[in-house]
């Protein structure tokens, strides 16, 4: 089974309240797979309850999502790789799908959509939901149609891995599915899209509507201008 070949990628910070249970979920559903938990600089027990679960734990210290996501695509040792966000909001049981389009329909990168999906009630607020539609509208219009550019569920083929290290990412903060979408599109790599499940987070969100939205739509914007394939 080449569940063997993928690597789970978890970035992770101050995610003590639901680092185990994914941990423990993964494993049960694929327990061939790799899972790695970068700990983006936690101030919790995010780490020690991973590595209570025997999994590889490596540390970014540089503030993050994408910092800490480079620094997973350098470790894994695996053809395939799948990102997920630590706070249970995906299922990890969806994963499966997103690997059969990589390993069966010969896609590169496959993004989980949560607006073509199934959405527990308040999973997403009814104003993010309105900027995700303006952003993926955006994202189609100037790469390729997708419906959830900023869904956190992802998996990557190695060779979309190795053009992500070598382009390497710009931005830290929650522009980085755009970022990875708009370069990975520009560089010619086939790209699908599948619809998954989406809970609601236990705790507060982390991201802040109207400036992480205005920061992905210019990432958006400023990624088209650049040169093909840069």
């Amino acid at each position: 089974m080449f569940i063997k070949e993928v690597t789970f990628i978890i970035p992770a910070y101050n995610e003590e309240k639901s680092i185990g249970q994914l941990i423990d979920r993964i494993k049960m559903l694929y327990p061939d797979a790799d899972i790695l938990v970068v700990d983006n600089n936690s101030s919790d027990r995010t780490s020690e309850i991973a590595t209570s679960r025997g999994v590889r734990v490596i540390f970014e210290g540089k503030q993050g999502k994408a910092n800490a996501m480079m620094t997973g695509f350098r470790n894994m040792e695996t053809e395939y790789a799948v990102m997920m966000d630590a706070d249970l909001t995906y299922d990890p049981k969806d994963s499966r799908v997103l690997i059969d389009a990589l390993k069966d329909e010969g896609a590169d990168v496959v993004l989980g959509s949560r607006i073509r999906g199934e959405r527990e009630d308040g999973a997403i607020s009814g104003l993010n939901m309105v900027g995700n539609r303006i952003l993926s509208i955006t994202a189609s219009f100037l790469y390729t149609p997708v419906s959830d550019v900023c869904t956190g569920h992802w998996a990557f083929s190695r060779a979309a891995v190795e053009r992500i290290i070598d382009c390497g990412l710009k931005y830290s903060g929650f522009e980085l599915e755009a970022e990875m979408f708009s370069r990975l599109s520009r560089s010619g790599f086939k790209i699908l899209e599948v619809p998954i499940s989406y809970r609601k987070r236990a705790d507060e969100p982390k991201l802040s509507s109207f400036p992480d939205g205005f920061r992905i739509f210019r990432a958006l914007i400023l990624e088209r201008l650049k040169l093909k394939g840069v």
